[in-house]
């Protein structure tokens, strides 16, 4: 009995290749004792093997190349200090917060995308008859939010206006 409880792994990671007694005779042991004994022996084997598990500590490549812009507005998305330090290891001397950092962003570009709303619309200077809006536009959500919309029909890009 005492082999056949200490040789139960189950769902365990681990497998019993065979259990010895050196006692004669053997000694008489509750179920519940064997099955204590075998839990703090996987505990023990776990530990065993995380505490011999390589740990590979990598430190960052420093890079000498250069971030493209000097300086970072919010749509830059820094949030936290590793993100700043990012930057300015790379040559950024001005970073501003993320909006998700509780900036003010009234009257500021959120978004910019190939999305147009005025091409949907037919409303492209690009389209020939196209129809013509009063501008600006905006968009509204359900709360009444209303975010303005610029057009760089240029770039053919559209922008939009945080509370505009």
């Amino acid at each position: 009995m005492i082999e056949k409880q200490l040789a139960r792994l189950g769902d365990t990671e681990f497998a019993c290749d065979g259990v010895e007694v050196p006692a004669d005779p053997v000694p008489f042991f509750a179920v519940s004792a064997l099955n204590e004994l075998r839990r703090g022996v996987v505990e023990d084997l776990r530990a065993a093997r995380s505490a011999a598990r390589p740990v590979a500590n990598r430190a960052a490549i420093p890079s000498a190349g250069l971030y493209p812009e000097r300086e970072l507005s919010c749509l830059g998305n820094v949030l936290n200090g590793k993100a700043a330090d990012f930057y300015r290891r790379h040559g950024v001397t001005a970073i501003e917060p993320a909006a998700e950092s509780g900036l003010d962003m009234r009257g500021r570009k959120v978004m910019t995308t190939t999305y147009c709303i005025k091409y949907e619309l037919g409303a492209c200077p690009r389209l020939k008859q196209a129809t013509v809006f009063g501008e600006p536009l905006y968009l509204v959500n359900d709360s009444g939010r209303r975010l303005r919309l610029e057009f760089d029909c240029v770039e053919c890009c559209m922008e939009v206006i945080f509370g505009g």
